[in-house]
């Protein structure tokens, strides 16, 4: 699909398609990583543009899903971030949500029943590559105490895979404020 995405001087995204899409089913992968807000929006108005051209299906794979460690009440008067980005993916109409290692599973049911949500594993692929490096006594390492399962799943698959002497280990973040780790 031919497309143009341009930013206005003011940091305006404009999003021009240049082909015929009605009654198609069109895929758009839009990582929503840094920076987060310009990647999102564009993600955001794509779909916009898709679905004001009469496209049939829209399916948006989103490789990294921006604000996912918000997605629950972390205190009171914050917003649950994580259910926003859904509820404004799901209002410029996409259909169908493909999504890589969601920070929690939860996030699959802050879209509605009518909007599915695929989660895909990276671990298999990564097995595949690890099995190649003919590795001494690896370690994984969880980032935090939420990733420690998936983590020991990885490990397994490892063992699964000839790495028996696989080692599994856990950072324990103290943090001095939001982004800030001490």
């Amino acid at each position: 699909l031919k497309a143009d995405i341009k930013k206005f001087n003011d940091g305006e995204v404009s999003i021009k398609l240049h082909e015929n899409v009605r009654g198609d089913d069109v895929y758009v992968i839009q990582p929503t990583c840094s920076p987060v807000n310009d990647n999102l929006m564009e993600l955001l108005l794509t779909i916009s543009a898709l679905k004001r051209a009469s496209v049939h299906y829209v399916i948006a794979v989103v490789p990294y899903y921006g604000y996912a460690r918000m997605d629950r009440k972390a205190g009171s008067r914050v917003p649950i971030s994580a259910a926003d980005v859904a509820r404004m993916m799901e209002c410029v109409g996409v259909d169908r949500v493909i999504a890589v290692d969601l920070h929690a599973g939860q996030i699959q049911g802050f879209f509605g029943p009518t909007t599915p949500v695929d989660n895909l594993f990276a671990g298999p692929v990564a097995l595949q590559y690890f099995q190649g490096k003919h590795l001494d006594r690896p370690v994984v390492v969880s980032p935090d105490a939420g990733g420690v399962a998936r983590a020991k799943m990885f490990k397994e698959g490892l063992n699964d895979h000839g790495l028996t002497e696989t080692g599994l280990a856990m950072i324990i973040k103290q943090r001095e404020a939001a982004g800030l780790v001490g």
